[in-house]
């Protein structure tokens, strides 16, 4: 223990370790360590211009806007894509979130009982496949409700997600016909 109070009082008398290094702002600490701290590469203390510290109002009257990008009326959030299909199929807000929660609930269920057909794998394949299936079309139908739905499939057929969504859909399509139609 002897080592550890000499190193201890050493501190105390270099400044180090003594409560009378207060800093009353995060500005007076950032000015007292180097710039150079940094864990795996990447700086702990940046002075570059970060998002948090850009102008976040635009205008100067009363009616100012926030910029696009941190605008919810502009499209951000969840129901921001939906805002254009305000009146989709004459369903408001509400009734929109009714149909998803129950469509989420609906695919919640036919996962479920997919999950408990897995041990009974080979008998019933076709229910599995039958359930899983219609699962995952009503977690898509759920988004859809959510979103809007011309919003949503603009979103699935956007250039980047157009292949994968052809080819989810395509396999959806596949099981569900041949797990319901076609006879064995």
């Amino acid at each position: 223990m002897s080592a550890l109070e000499a190193f201890v009082n050493e501190q105390k008398k270099k400044g180090g370790l003594g409560t009378s290094a207060s800093f009353s702002s995060l500005g007076d600490l950032r000015n007292k360590l180097p710039n150079s701290v940094s864990i795996g590469g990447f700086s702990l203390f940046s002075r570059a211009e970060t998002s948090d510290t850009q102008v976040l109002i635009e205008g100067d009257d009363a009616d100012a806007q926030l910029p696009q990008g941190k605008n919810r009326k502009n499209g951000a959030g969840w129901f921001g894509m939906a805002s254009a299909d305000e009146g989709m199929c004459g369903l408001s807000r509400t009734q929109r979130l009714f149909a998803f929660f129950l469509s989420l609930i609906g695919a919640v269920f036919c996962f479920t009982m997919a999950a408990f057909l897995i041990p009974v794998i080979i008998i019933s394949t076709r229910k599995f496949a039958a359930l899983n299936t219609l699962g995952s079309v009503m977690l898509i139908l759920s988004f859809a409700f959510l979103w809007g739905p011309s919003a949503y499939f603009t979103h699935l057929l956007s250039p980047q997600r157009r292949l994968v969504t052809v080819a989810y859909f395509s396999a959806l399509f596949a099981t569900l016909y041949s797990s319901l139609l076609v006879d064995v």
